[in-house]
């Protein structure tokens, strides 16, 4: 008997009906199954080789987390479907290393691609969930949101190298200073932009009050204090967050006298200088 194959369109109910068979596939993972029932409600899912295995027994082998999501997004999705799997064909299923988002970048030809697939991931999350949870599983972006988010947002690789330089300069997460100087840059010029760069790279000969001097100190300062100590991840939300915040003021022309964000606050909007 040879193994068959075909794009199907699957419902909740019917995807119900062949978790039913699930006896050999691993422990499911819940962020997992979100992350695929987002990407599917948001029309992202794509009908790819990847599917649902079902052996010549009627047990299904492979595609529990893709049936999973169906039934959590509640709503019919296409996927490849095979049959008359061979019963033994389990044991070598999934296991090769998947593709993360900087594998994809590598494979597109980029450079720098574990920094420009964390920089790329930021401005998704600012994009999509400015407000919410950037870690975690429910914080996931996919391969197809990475590629598709640096295609409307090319010129993101030019600030590669401005995030080395924050990052070496007062201490910021590389990804988090690159992605969300691009950010600025979508909003002002690279003219009115400069002098904030260079106040925050250099702090020569700017006043106590200044915003740029004060993000600066402060960075420069949570650096210093988690060099060499256990302490919790460092956050790329609230490096955002405290850069925008001190940007903001500075565009405003506000004397600053203590710098504050808080990773539960709202992701400040970029001000127009």
């Amino acid at each position: 008997m040879f193994m068959r194959s075909r794009v199907q369109t699957i419902t909740p109910a019917k995807a119900a009906e062949l978790l039913e068979a699930n006896t050999s596939n691993r422990p499911l993972s819940r962020s997992t199954v979100q992350s695929f029932a987002e990407a599917m409600k948001r029309g992202d899912w794509k009908v790819t080789h990847q599917g649902v295995a079902i052996d010549t027994n009627g047990v299904l082998v492979d595609g529990q987390h893709r049936l999973a999501a169906i039934v959590e997004a509640d709503m019919p999705v296409e996927l490849t479907v095979f049959t008359d799997v061979p019963a033994d064909t389990f044991d070598v299923l999934d296991t090769g290393k998947k593709r993360n988002a900087a594998d994809v970048l590598a494979i597109e030809g980029e450079r720098s691609t574990l920094q420009l697939a964390s920089m790329v991931r930021t401005v998704w999350l600012y994009d999509h969930r400015p407000d919410l949870s950037w870690s975690g599983g429910a914080a996931a972006v996919t391969n197809h949101q990475i590629l598709a988010t640096l295609e409307a947002n090319p010129k993101l690789r030019d600030y590669v190298v401005l995030g080395e330089q924050l990052s070496q300069e007062v201490g910021m997460i590389k990804s988090a200073a690159g992605a969300v100087s691009y950010l600025l840059s979508r909003v002002n010029t690279q003219r009115k932009l400069q002098p904030w760069f260079d106040g925050i790279i250099d702090g020569a000969g700017l006043t106590r009050t200044d915003a740029r001097l004060k993000f600066r100190n402060l960075m420069l300062n949570m650096a210093r204090r988690q060099a060499g100590e256990v302490r919790r991840r460092r956050d790329t939300r609230e490096h955002v967050g405290l850069y925008l915040t001190a940007f903001n003021a500075w565009a405003a022309g506000e004397s600053v006298s203590r710098l504050r964000y808080a990773t539960r606050d709202p992701m400040p909007v970029i001000s127009k200088i």
